[in-house]
């Protein structure tokens, strides 16, 4: 969960004056900032593109409705930094007020809505920075050399569409150990998030638009809950589904790692979920599921093994999921830990966040989906 202070966390389990608003940064780096009047942004780390957004705002003014290509909010390089949090109403906080940020984008559409006798409304489509790398495809081959590390390699590519970017990286001494070609028109998302995944990370872009590369949160050992949503006074869980499903229902990887051109014979490494009290225990009544992956970089059995564990992480835990709509709290993020109880349900357990939304206006709620940690 991101930083935020105690008084924060407190305001937002009660009524609260809501502040969200949208700076909108151009080319040349000029800002303007704009009221939010509707709109959310949406959380998925299982979702090709992880941050997405919608927003609408009113040109009181017509100083900020798009009329060309030169405009403020036209799709041609602008981004967008959006934000919400509240306005401390009393105490010795009163009128200060504390936000947190919900993701940097892309610009990606811009719909202006002129209805007569009324106001301009304009409506905004945004992705994070992921979708602009996977745009910048590859127009010559390009080659990660011998002995690259890894994420190195991530960070080169990225930087072809970002070059001053900040990283948030695993320390990881895995390195290239044949040259490794990707071919004009190749997609450099898809080859950095396949190196990302060779060396067992996830690879995404933060709500403060730094590039993550990072191991998936390990679903049999969750740390402690940054959240717990409870029942009695001050709850802030409004309801929920338990989800038992069979998809996609995978309880093993089978990993085979050989490098490109490489003479040496493959490794191969397959792990299982092997927790007899798991309900999908590959011994048990549910039987064997495996997810089939390849390789390029690894060159030891270790190595192989560590990258098999980190993508049946990925898997673990879909079977028993929630669908959940909270009061709003904007500092949440995917991959928090969170708690849920609910006697009624049978609800008390630690889950790990795929998905999340968070509204722009002030009486909206968020919907989360959760995963259990395996052992029950």
């Amino acid at each position: 969960m991101q930083v935020v202070s105690d008084d924060f966390l407190r305001e937002i389990k009660k009524s609260h004056q809501v502040v969200s608003y949208v700076d909108v940064i151009t080319h040349d780096n000029r800002t303007f900032r704009l009221d939010a009047t509707d709109g959310s942004v949406s959380v998925d780390r299982t979702a090709d593109i992880r941050r997405r957004c919608t927003v609408k705002c009113v040109d009181r003014d017509g100083t900020i409705t798009p009329i060309n290509a030169e405009s403020i909010l036209t799709p041609f390089g602008t981004e967008l930094r959006l934000y919400r949090g509240v306005k401390y109403t009393s105490g010795v906080l009163a009128g200060a007020v504390e936000v947190v940020p919900l993701g940097v984008f892309r610009l990606s559409k811009a719909t202006v809505s002129d209805s007569i006798g009324g106001s301009t409304d304009i409506s905004l489509e945004a992705y994070d920075l992921s979708r602009t790398v996977r745009r910048d495809k590859f127009t010559d081959t390009y080659t990660v050399a011998v002995g690259t590390l890894i994420v190195q390699a991530v960070k080169d590519i990225i930087g072809r569409t970002f070059p001053d970017l900040q990283f948030d990286t695993f320390a990881s001494t895995v390195a290239a150990v044949t040259p490794l070609v990707y071919d004009a028109d190749s997609d450099p998302w898809d080859a950095a998030s396949s190196l990302a995944a060779s060396i067992g990370c996830e690879i995404y872009f933060t709500a403060t638009g730094v590039l993550k590369v990072a191991p998936p949160v390990d679903i049999d050992h969750l740390p402690a809950p940054a959240v717990t949503y409870d029942e009695g006074d001050g709850a802030t869980m409004l309801d929920l589904d338990v989800i038992f499903t069979d998809e996609p229902g995978y309880n093993g990887v089978v990993l085979t790692a050989q490098a490109a051109g490489s003479d040496a014979p493959p490794i191969r490494s397959v792990v299982w979920d092997a927790e007899p009290s798991s309900p999908t225990y590959h011994l048990g009544p549910y039987g064997e599921v495996p997810m089939f992956v390849t390789n390029s970089t690894a060159t030891t059995q270790a190595d192989a093994d560590s990258a098999a564990a980190a993508a049946l992480n990925q898997v673990l835990g879909f079977s028993s999921s929630l669908s959940v709509t909270t009061m709003v709290n904007p500092a949440l993020d995917a991959n928090d830990v969170v708690q849920f109880v609910r006697e009624r349900s049978g609800v008390n357990a630690k889950y790990a966040v795929d998905a999340l939304s968070i509204p722009l206006k002030a009486s909206g709620t968020s919907d989360l989906v959760v995963r259990q940690k395996r052992i029950v």
